[in-house]
């Protein structure tokens, strides 16, 4: 698996022995590499899938999290203030020790930058093309209203499709995007069935075949 650090190491431990332990159903269908897609649900998506995976996981992270003053510039201007309504005060303590954890822990676990909307995000499919020739998978969460519980998946990020014409130009093949659900009733994590495209990705109606699959697959529907 990647060289996970010992920050990683030791915070997986802590969330394996405080949160409830989900169950794989569906096993079989977990191998490496492929692209593992997972519905966000306001952080609570990551505690359900991310400590109880086997094998080789990159996770695909905001970029404002990986640097320490971007990190406290975010929890200022936006999480702690604009969204959950903290004063100030109280923000400014609580962004100082997140900035100081957060980036460490995007280090120690290995995540992969997302810049959206910049240049940037090159280096986003740059790392996630290695990562994935190495043979190492990928999770993403690509819901765009990321706080949402509703039973039904809504809009998605279509951005990470462009792995797969990435990689079928570097190995001759597709990748495989596997949704995964996760029921915080039952505990469990079911694998959902690998989807891949049968032509380019910049075939709008494969485009479309593709998006609506796992968007399907993502609300529990066909998995």
């Amino acid at each position: 698996m990647p060289d996970y650090g010992r920050l990683y190491r030791f915070s997986r431990f802590l969330v394996r022995s405080f949160y409830p332990t989900y169950r794989i159903s569906g096993a079989e269908k977990l191998y490496d590499p492929q692209v593992y897609l997972c519905r966000h649900f306001d952080t609570k998506g990551i505690f359900m899938t991310l400590p109880w995976l086997p094998g080789k996981i990159r996770t695909w992270s905001l970029h404002v999290y990986h640097d320490r003053k971007t990190c406290y510039q975010h929890m200022m201007s936006y999480t702690l203030t604009d969204r959950f309504g903290w004063p100030k005060w109280r923000a400014r303590l609580a962004s100082v020790v997140i900035a100081a954890y957060l980036p460490a822990l995007m280090r120690s676990g290995k995540t992969i930058p997302v810049y959206r909307n910049s240049m940037q995000i090159i280096r986003t499919y740059q790392k996630s093309l290695a990562a994935l020739k190495q043979k190492e998978s990928l999770l993403i969460f690509p819901d765009r209203d990321y706080a949402s519980h509703d039973p039904e998946m809504g809009d998605l990020y279509d951005g990470f499709l462009m792995i797969d014409r990435l990689y079928y130009r570097e190995t001759g093949r597709h990748i495989p995007f596997t949704p995964l659900y996760a029921d915080a009733i039952t505990h469990t994590i079911q694998v959902g069935e690998p989807i891949l495209f049968r032509g380019d990705v910049r075939d709008k109606s494969e485009r479309k075949r593709v998006l609506a699959a796992i968007q399907k697959q993502l609300s529990g529907q066909e998995i």
